[in-house]
């Protein structure tokens, strides 16, 4: 593909960034970078910067970025003919997309010898297929098809909900060839719910496509006011059972798995209602005829009496 016809299908994918007016090319480790600009580029040498404001867009390779300022820094490499841009920093409605994801934030860093995009946010937002992931800094590690996301950290599919510290989400390409999240890997502070049920625990790891999740340390289930806490549990949320134990430790004595139950007082008090007949306090049992006067005891089985 040629520098017109990518500048063309990078301007059709973001469609906030109509004109491509001003342009530069440079190469990063052998991939052709594209920046171009609204309101033209800035060219510091003393700096090696370039800098493009007004709907600012780079390109490299199938990785697009977009945001309302745009500051690419760069090495001469060579004989002083070709430059080579090692990082990019992006201001103000940042818009990335790659083939994994689309990603939105307040600022962004692409360190480009690593392939690593460094997202801040409040929040910053990823989609990728059918999940959505939040968090106050996320970081996409391409090479390694993965993203680290930290700080209030909320992942989203359908009517499953993913809360915790730290997440790292790894993608992969399913049937269909289009990219999704395979699995997160959590900790600190994480809870799995799904409406109905909620899972918490130190640490964790969810299975998108499967929808079973395995958590470990202070491991708690809860649904409505009951609860059940352990070491250990593995929940399916597609059928919504889980087991829950506490693995023995050598030279400690295991722990107990611990329940608690509480009724609903709503519904008890509803089903006590008119229909219901309060017991009454037995009477003591009258005179049988012999002049003498029975005692409940003798009537439950009990005498006072000797032989």
């Amino acid at each position: 593909m040629n520098f017109k016809s990518t500048l063309l299908t990078v301007c059709a994918l973001f469609a906030s960034f109509p004109v491509c007016s001003a342009q530069v090319d440079t190469m990063a480790k052998g991939e052709k970078i594209v920046l171009t600009s609204d309101g033209g580029l800035e060219w510091n040498s003393g700096k090696k910067t370039l800098t493009a404001e007004k709907k600012a867009l780079i390109v490299r390779g199938k990785t697009a970025l977009g945001a309302d300022k745009i500051v690419a820094h760069y090495k001469d490499v060579g004989d002083g003919k070709k430059t080579d841009v090692f990082r990019v920093t992006a201001m103000g409605k940042v818009i990335i997309r790659t083939e994994k994801q689309i990603a939105y934030a307040d600022n962004a860093v692409y360190e480009i010898g690593e392939s690593v995009i460094i997202l801040k946010g409040n929040p910053v937002k990823l989609v990728t297929g059918e999940e959505t992931l939040t968090a106050k800094r996320v970081e996409l590690w391409q090479k390694d098809n993965m993203a680290v996301a930290k700080d209030e950290v909320v992942a989203v599919k359908d009517d499953r909900r993913l809360d915790a510290g730290t997440v790292r989400a790894y993608f992969v390409r399913n049937d269909k060839n289009a990219t999704e999240i395979e699995r997160f890997e959590a900790e600190d502070r994480v809870a799995i719910t799904n409406g109905q049920e909620k899972v918490e625990g130190d640490f964790g790891v969810y299975w998108v496509e499967r929808e079973t999740a395995s958590l470990q340390g202070n491991v708690k289930i809860s649904q409505g006011g009951n609860f059940i806490t352990g070491e250990v549990a593995d929940i399916n949320m597609k059928t919504g059972v889980s087991r829950l134990q506490t693995p023995s430790e050598s030279g400690k004595p295991k722990k107990q798995v611990r329940g608690v139950f509480v009724p609903d007082k709503s519904k008890t008090k509803k089903e006590t209602g008119k229909n219901v007949v309060k017991p009454k306090k037995p009477e003591a049992v009258k005179d049988n005829g012999s002049g003498r006067q029975q005692s409940n005891e003798r009537i439950l089985g009990f005498s006072d009496e000797e032989g």
